[in-house]
């Protein structure tokens, strides 16, 4: 029973991202990024596991669990879980108005989620430079369209 009110609360996640694209919103990305910006866990992770929940004609959708390796944000589990939708066959047609991941077992990521259990809101492989920004800098990480970016510094 409680697995199916997560699955319940994950996709009220999604369809509250994928509103300012239906209500016809200017900046929908603005969105996307502020959801980000907002979430309650941003952190560097390892992908523990990828499970999929549902094939839909609008994309797969996953159930992502992360083993966190350093925590941006309080509160973040050891591990915690995000949902998402990935793009898997060609009868599947993307949707304009969400943004998909490709999340692999065993990639180390930089991830934001709505709440553990909650959408994934940004997801991005980690490089030396994001990772050395994240852990030194964090005011210089913004989003943008699913992704976290490194700022220009001020010097």
């Amino acid at each position: 029973m409680h697995l199916k009110y997560s699955y319940l609360i994950l996709l009220l996640a999604l369809l509250i991202l994928a509103a300012p694209h239906a209500a016809g919103a200017a900046s929908g990305t603005d969105f996307l990024s502020r959801m980000a910006e907002e979430s309650e866990i941003k952190a560097i992770a390892v992908v523990a596991g990828v499970r999929q929940v549902s094939a839909n004609s609008d994309g797969t959708f996953l159930q992502v669990t992360f083993k966190r390796v350093y925590a941006l944000s309080p509160y973040t589990p050891k591990l915690f879980v995000g949902g998402c939708k990935r793009m898997d066959s060609g009868w599947q047609r993307r949707s304009p108005d969400m943004i998909y991941f490709k999340p692999k077992r065993g990639q180390k990521v930089f991830v934001t989620v709505t709440t553990d259990g909650g959408a994934i809101t940004s997801y991005t492989p980690l490089n030396r430079q994001l990772d050395t920004v994240i852990r030194e800098e964090p005011y210089r990480i913004i989003y943008s369209e699913g992704r976290a970016k490194v700022a220009p510094s001020d010097e």
